[in-house]
């Protein structure tokens, strides 16, 4: 019988935990228009195979890789309401009286073709296109006039006599509705009438979908759905399409992972149902949404939603066991604590105890309405289930709610209440109350309570161990250790542990108790107590397994081996059994306005699968079932897409990536464009380290590419990796590129830097040598100017010599003369004044001594030969020049080559002052010289 009862038991647990699964609550993020930088509105939603999102804006289209959003305007009209991705490198759109294709260039950025041209008539007037499919075949673009298939060559119009209303892919089918009447499948360029399809020509049909093999779930605006199968038709769901009456039906999808249909409205936002039509959950602006008018759905490669609508987008992101619940009226507050009792989910906030049917909790609007419980508004900080009733840690202190859900406060503190601890000591049932002064202990049995007067302190935590100790960690840091005395109204001993007592301590330090062992939290790792040495150690294999992570706050028991740790930003599951450690699950909750309550995070355990995250605003529900394996996340790797080459003046240049590229120096600043796939949906980051460059990964970052400046020549290797800021990484894109040598390092440079350097060489070779080949000439030059200067000096003695003997020559003939022809007229003078015949004879005598010393020859003989010493040929080069002139003449003209006067020639010459005329007269005339040339300065100048 027992096993049965936990057969059936276990049954209803797992009906419980699949019908969490399959009602599973997406977490919608909210993106408005000052995040993508583009208009409010938005048509249509498009993907690519490398993951990246495109949306039909009235400002044009949006590129979004899951880091950076990025617009592109068209040319003339702006406006996009169509778009599909043949590839992450062309890209289909349609707007207002345009339609074309988007290419990326070698920069990674879209730049845009129109197709317009390739129609016949070249008009698209008041034309607006609202869908663009691509085929393997074709490119549909529809407008409500006409439908172009475009071939890559041509585009060929499908025009029917009523105009189209929405061109809808099903599968890898094409179906349209001709205005006010039948659904046509398009099939290349013709037009296929599905049979029956006449019952919708007064429908306006937007949705079409798959439904079984080969059928179609039919949807028009005013919310008829039809179900086709077998050429058959019948209504799908009653109920829903009563729903959607008013509501204006606009756009769907089908996620075929999970089996569920959303419906898109321009009204009432979206509706989740399943395969049978029944709602699921909805989506609007009462609750989620920022908006209610949805234009268009779209399922991405990561089975999650996302909404194109009249102002902004939304995202729908499905995390494995996580449902995300909120308060659709905002007053619940933050959830501190919550508890499965009394078949009601009870939550406690900063508002107060709110409760919700269990059974009601897959019911899409129950948490619309959640229930206040009257009497516990204000903080509450934790629940616990004590025989049969809930005990509630409040602000105002303790309260207990009952099974009939009345309140009341059974003792009085007069303070705040943080928590509860149920005890069993030597058969003493107590409860250890931890409130904001001090800690009461009280005794159910006797129904009285004690104060412990040691502890004049708030404590935060509080548990007991297996010697029945008991534990008590405070704000302040430090955490104590007492037991109490046999009559619970004292501790016989209290031990204070903190850094300033034990220096290996950290300053705080947070107590837990998981499977029965106390644990402390501090400084980044986990300490355990040794009773017997008295003294905190390491928890290595749980320090080992945390070495990833940082910021820890809590230890959570969940069941068995399993635990919970909570950090600032994030949860992680993981198992423990004392020897071994390892992290099964792991989720980063400070994205898309998700976070934890800062210094109170909390799990709160529901049951052995189910654990309720406590956040700021609202909560989170988990649901899983343990894994003996280790849950480690594959992260997606990095692909580069694009680099762009940056040179000092501003010159660019962008390609692709290849092997190996060797890139100009002057192009050393580089950007390196990439993409992870699923970024956004896993909310990744990206580190990155370039060689000899970066000595260590950086930090992680939102970015789609990352920049060098001024990067040095030579081989370098890029490594970038994505991360989830959990510990987990993927494996690493390596991108090896050679950056050349500038041209002054060059081989050509180098060797001309050679030639130049012999050359200079040579040339300062030769300026050495020409410097002392100068040097060497000048010492010569000096030597010999100083022997030809002491020669000039020695030959300058000489002349002067030689020309005072030619002066003291000339002098003394003509003074000698003189002096003779002076005595001769003396002694004629005498001899006609005394004519005596005794007289004569001396008169003959001293006449004829007076004529022998007057030998004009040997005279002239002494001159010539004193003037030839010094006007070394002279008398040559004269003859030379006039060969008329005679013995005579040419003494003549050595005196006035010596500048002599008239009077002393004649002296020299023994001959008359007329005499001297005479001959100089003569001279001129033989020698042609004018009348007005000095005679004397004319044979002076003769050599």
């Amino acid at each position: 019988m027992n096993l049965h009862i936990k057969t059936i038991l276990f049954g209803l647990f797992l009906l419980n935990t699949i019908s969490l699964y399959a009602n599973q609550r997406p977490y919608i993020i909210n993106i408005s228009k000052d995040r993508y930088k583009a208009a409010n509105k938005n048509w249509a939603v498009a993907q690519d195979e490398k993951g990246c999102m495109y949306f039909a804006n009235d400002l044009g289209l949006i590129e979004f890789d899951g880091m950076r959003w990025q617009n592109y305007n068209l040319p003339h009209s702006p406006l996009i309401r169509a778009v599909a991705a043949a590839s992450h490198d062309v890209i289909f759109t349609g707007g207002f009286e345009e339609f074309g294709v988007w290419k990326r260039d070698s920069f990674g950025k879209l730049n845009y073709q129109s197709l317009t041209g390739l129609l016949k008539n070249g008009s698209l007037e008041n034309e607006n296109f609202w869908k663009v499919w691509v085929s393997e075949q074709y490119v549909y673009f529809q407008t409500f006039k006409n439908i172009y298939a475009y071939d890559y060559e041509r585009v060929e119009p499908l025009t029917p006599g009523n105009g189209f209303l929405f061109l809808l892919k099903v599968g890898d089918e094409y179906l349209v509705q001709e205005t006010f009447g039948s659904i046509y499948r398009v099939e290349g360029t013709t037009l296929v009438q599905l049979p029956g399809s006449e019952r919708f020509s007064k429908d306006v049909v937007r949705v079409i979908l798959p439904y079984h093999a080969g059928g179609y779930l039919i949807g028009a605006s005013n919310g008829n759905l039809q179900i086709y199968e077998n050429g058959n038709y019948r209504e799908w769901n009653r109920m829903l399409s009563q729903e959607l009456q008013g509501k204006e039906l606009n756009c769907a999808v089908y996620s075929a992972s999970r089996n569920i249909y959303y419906l898109g409205t321009l009204i009432d936002g979206v509706y989740e149902v399943d395969h049978d039509g029944t709602i699921l959950q909805h989506y609007s602006f009462k609750n989620y949404l920022k908006n209610n008018t949805v234009l268009s759905l779209f399922e991405d490669a990561d089975s999650n939603i996302w909404m194109a609508m009249d102002r902004g987008l939304a995202y729908m992101r499905y995390d494995p066991g996580m449902s995300y619940f909120r308060s659709t009226r905002g007053d619940a507050g933050a959830v501190y604590d919550a508890v499965f009792w009394n078949e009601q989910l009870y939550i406690g906030t900063n508002q107060g105890v709110y409760s919700i049917p269990r059974a009601r909790m897959n019911d899409y609007a129950a948490f619309s309405n959640l229930k206040l419980i009257e009497g516990t508004q204000g903080q509450v900080w934790s629940i616990r289930e004590e025989d049969g009733r809930l005990l509630v840690g409040h602000n105002r202190g303790l309260i207990e709610i009952d099974r009939k859900g009345e309140v009341r406060e059974p003792y009085v503190f007069n303070t705040g209440v943080f928590r509860v601890l149920p005890v069993k000591i030597k058969g003493r049932e107590l409860q250890i109350v931890s409130t904001y002064k001090n800690i009461w202990v009280i005794d159910k049995k006797a129904g009285r309570k004690y104060m412990m007067q040691q502890i004049k302190e708030p404590v935060a935590y509080i548990e007991m161990d297996h010697m029945d100790n008991l534990w008590m960690s405070t704000f302040s840091g430090g955490v104590y250790k007492a037991r109490f005395e046999n009559d619970f109204l004292s501790f016989r001993y209290l031990s204070y542990y903190d850094k300033r007592s034990h220096p290996e301590l950290p300053t705080h330090l947070n107590l837990f108790k998981l499977n029965g062992r106390l644990f402390f939290l501090g400084s980044q790792n986990v300490w355990s107590y040794d009773e017997s040495q008295n003294r905190f150690e390491p928890e290595t294999a749980l320090n080992a397994c945390f070495q990833s992570l940082d910021r820890f706050k809590k230890l959570m028991p969940l069941h068995h081996d399993y635990n919970w740790l909570i950090t600032a930003s994030s949860v992680h599951k993981f198992y423990y059994d004392g020897h071994e450690a390892r992290i099964t699950y792991s989720r980063k909750l400070n994205s898309g306005g998700l976070s934890l309550i800062t210094e109170s995070e909390n799990i709160a355990v529901l049951n052995d699968s189910v654990s309720l995250i406590c956040l700021d605003e609202g909560f989170i529900l988990h649901t899983s079932q343990d894994r003996v394996a280790n849950e480690q996340r594959i992260l997606p790797v990095p692909e580069l897409t694009a680099i762009t080459m940056e040179s000092e003046k501003k010159e660019f240049y962008g390609f692709a990536p290849g092997m190996h590229p060797e890139i100009p120096y002057r192009f050393h600043n580089l950007t390196f464009s990439f993409l992870i796939k699923g970024a956004f949906a896993h909310n990744l980051f990206v580190q990155y380290k370039l060689d000899e460059v970066d000595s260590e990964w950086s930090l992680p970052v939102k970015a789609n590419q990352v920049s060098y400046d001024r990067l040095p020549a030579g081989e370098k290797s890029l490594w970038i990796r994505s991360t989830d800021g959990m510990g987990n990484y993927s494996e690493s894109t390596k991108y090896t590129f050679r950056i050349l040598n500038p041209w002054y390092r060059s081989v050509f440079a180098m060797v001309c830097y050679l030639c130049i350097l012999l050359a200079l060489f040579v040339l300062t070779w030769f300026l050495i040598k020409r410097h002392y080949k100068k040097d060497l000439i000048r010492k010569l030059r000096e030597q010999e100017s100083m022997t030809l200067r002491k020669r000039n000096m020695e030959l300058m003695h000489e002349i002067e010599a030689k020309n005072a003997e030619l002066l003291t020559q000339t002098s003394f003939i003509i003074q000698k003369n003189e002096l003779i022809m002076k005595l001769k007229g003396m002694v004629d003078e005498f001899c006609v004044k005394n004519a005596h015949k005794s007289l004569t004879s001396v008169s003959h005598k001293m006449n004829s001594v007076i004529e022998n010393n007057m030998d004009t020859q040997e005279d002239w003989k002494m001159f010539l030969l004193k003037f030839e010493e010094k006007h070394t040929g002279f008398f040559k080069k004269l003859k030379e020049m006039y060969p008329q002139l005679t013995n005579n003449d040419l003494r003549l003209c050595a005196c006035l080559k010596l500048n002599m006067d008239t009077k002393d020639i004649a002296s020299l010459m023994c001959i008359s002052v007329r005499a001297v005329e005479n001959n100089r007269y003569r001279i001129r005339k033989k020698l042609d010289i004018p009348s007005a040339q000095n005679l004397n300065e004319y044979f002076v100048c003769i050599e």
